[in-house]
């Protein structure tokens, strides 16, 4: 388990109480006002005296002399992170600097949570648009060590710079709220690697849609920032969050601040995460074994081989299957998929990835897209030059977190005349070269109108 975060929880309520971002709520301060610490523990419902204060250059850390959790240098450790998660995220990055006045820091209220709210690790909320973010971290979890305080709190006070760009505010946007504070503690903190728990969250189940909070897989999908930060623009997600309008989605605004289809994007990320081929992959693969997940839908090494895909596994909006392809001999293979062209009357654009491995370890990465559900793709010398190959399937268009269904095959290529009856397009969505003799289908993008949506996303 891992200590959550409720600030989606908390936008979603202040929807459910109909608390218009441009007005003060009843009761609370006015913009940029600072609120007591006592007021805000009772508007927070966080118990505790809070009596005791602690201030640094940016932030009032407050919290209860009777809590347990808190000695002298478990509390430099808090203060310690704070001013580090500023000084790297705003300083040296470029993130948004939260909101506050010399006389108003951002409040941190350090709450023992244990009696009710024990399952997160805290949460970040303002009262007022413009107003300045306070942050309540949960001490029930501070007994983890120090790479989880720091964790935690690099992660709220990401979400204290997400307040003040004023966007993304959409049900349907959250996810990208939580995705994109569990990768940023990486800046800050590269090494503590607390994010291994929410990858299990998404290793267990890749086929949820990409903008779902079923099961946490929000914070597992920081590997979607993984991918761009790594393999597209490492300012990528800050990037997004700039491009961001009040009417923009998130798909929307990545387009707009890296200038490549989001389709493009969608591919590239199933690729690399199929073939585990991140700068921390052996991490990826650690968390695989420790917590003994498989995201695979399916391990092939006898040919011919063939399934359906349908129910709770089929991908979902944007979501994901992985096949790994191994073979004890040279083999040339199809991997051929028939999927649904629509779910629920959306059309359904599907693509699939390829990835393969050589002995050395170079990853070269393909897709192709799919024709009215059908794609036939060439895996060439498989148990030769390739020695594992990695597919990746997925509906590029957002059909919510309703599964579509499909039809897989690996079969043999028999004979020179084995060939595609109709070669569907090939996508340039590479982010490496094929490796040279693996004959993997490599051809330019071929732009596509992409369909009206009503995006979940």
């Amino acid at each position: 388990m891992f200590p959550t975060c409720l600030t989606p929880h908390m936008l979603a309520l202040d929807v459910e109480r109909g608390l218009p971002r441009a007005e003060p709520r009843p009761l609370y301060a006015a913009p940029a006002e600072c609120i007591d610490p006592a007021q805000l523990a009772r508007q927070e419902q966080v118990s505790g005296s809070f009596d005791q204060e602690i201030s640094t250059d940016h932030f009032l850390v407050v919290y209860d002399a009777s809590n347990a959790a808190l000695d002298e240098a478990t509390l430099d450790v808090v203060t310690g992170a704070l001013e580090r998660s500023w000084t790297v995220m705003v300083d040296e990055h470029g993130w948004a600097a939260p909101s506050q006045t010399e006389s108003c820091l951002i409040t941190v209220l350090l709450g023992d949570l244990s009696g009710g709210s024990s399952g997160t690790g805290g949460w970040t909320n303002v009262n007022e648009e413009g107003g300045v973010p306070f942050i309540v971290l949960n001490t029930d979890w501070f007994a983890d060590g120090d790479d989880w305080i720091q964790s935690l709190i690099a992660h709220e006070f990401n979400h204290a710079s997400q307040f003040d760009y004023n966007v993304f505010w959409d049900e349907q946007d959250w996810w990208y709220w939580e995705s994109t504070a569990e990768w940023s503690f990486e800046l800050p903190y590269p090494d503590a690697n607390t994010w291994t728990y929410s990858l299990w969250s998404y290793f267990d189940a890749p086929y949820l849609a990409l903008d779902s909070d079923t099961g946490y897989v929000n914070y597992g999908h920081f590997t979607f920032n993984t991918y761009l930060s790594e393999q597209v623009d490492p300012a990528a997600p800050r990037l997004a969050w700039e491009a961001a309008t009040a009417d923009t989605h998130v798909d929307d605004a990545i387009v707009a601040a890296l200038g490549t289809p989001f389709d493009e994007i969608l591919a590239g990320w199933t690729a690399h995460v199929a073939s585990m081929d991140v700068a921390e992959g052996d991490l990826w693969l650690a968390v695989m074994s420790d917590f003994d997940t498989d995201p695979y839908t399916a391990h092939v090494t006898t040919y011919p081989s063939q399934g359906s895909v349908t129910g709770k596994t089929a991908p979902q909006g944007r979501g994901q299957n992985f096949f790994e392809l191994a073979s004890d001999e040279p083999r040339d293979l199809w991997f051929t998929l028939d999927g649904a062209a629509s779910v629920k009357d959306v059309p359904t654009d599907w693509a699939i990835t390829v990835s393969t491995e050589t002995a050395d370890g170079t990853i070269g990465h393909a897709t192709h897209l799919a024709t009215d559900g059908y794609a036939r793709v060439a895996i060439d010398d498989l148990g030769g030059a390739a020695v594992a190959a990695y597919v990746g399937v997925i509906p590029l268009n957002d059909i919510g977190e309703r599964g579509a269904s499909y039809t897989w095959s690996v079969a043999e290529q028999r004979s020179e005349g084995d060939v595609m009856a109709e070669e569907p397009a090939a996508c340039g969505c590479q982010s490496g070269a094929a490796p040279a003799g693996l004959g993997l289908l490599v051809a330019t993008f071929a732009a596509r109108r992409r369909a009206e949506r009503s995006l979940r996303l």
